[in-house]
């Protein structure tokens, strides 16, 4: 996923510049949080800023953007915006999860588990990734467990996502 990220930076410069010099070929529109934005835009942001890059193409980004996206669309969702996003999910599929949020007032002390390993490099990113239809269930570990199963801290809420 790092590597993903870091690639995806790397295009995301490219691309940007790419825009400015010549519309024939290149990618003429950028979302950035679901908001369309202006080429320069994206130039602003820092690699460290982004959760996430797709680029879209086909007939559905074009029934939606116009000709402009005949060459696809550069969607990119910063790192509080994906936060948002996937507590909302994860809120909505898991009511302790949703009191875990209200409770701690976000979820800096929440340590993601996938596929039995707690996600220690780029969670966002990671987490950002995930689609509801993905995720077969959302669980809180206990203390105990989450400190005997998986070495967490004592004041760390462990959080097991299961996949489908």
């Amino acid at each position: 996923m790092k590597q993903a990220i870091i690639i995806g930076s790397l295009l995301l410069c490219g691309f940007s510049l790419q825009a400015q010099d010549s519309t024939d070929d290149a990618v003429q529109v950028y979302i950035i949080d679901s908001v369309e934005v202006d080429p320069v835009a994206v130039n602003e942001l820092g690699p460290d800023q982004i959760a996430m890059i797709t680029i879209a193409r086909g007939r559905k980004t074009v029934e939606k953007y116009g000709d402009r996206a005949t060459n696809g669309v550069f969607y990119i969702e910063t790192k509080p915006f994906a936060r948002k996003r996937y507590n909302r999910m994860f809120s909505s599929l898991s009511p302790a999860y949703a009191a875990a949020l209200q409770k701690y007032g976000n979820d800096s002390s929440f340590r993601y588990i996938m596929s039995d390993s707690v996600i220690t490099t780029n969670p966002v990113s990671q987490l950002a990734a995930l689609e509801k239809k993905e995720i077969a269930d959302v669980q809180l570990l206990s203390a105990a467990d989450g400190k005997k199963r998986y070495g967490l801290k004592e004041e760390e809420i462990g959080v097991v996502i299961t996949i489908h």
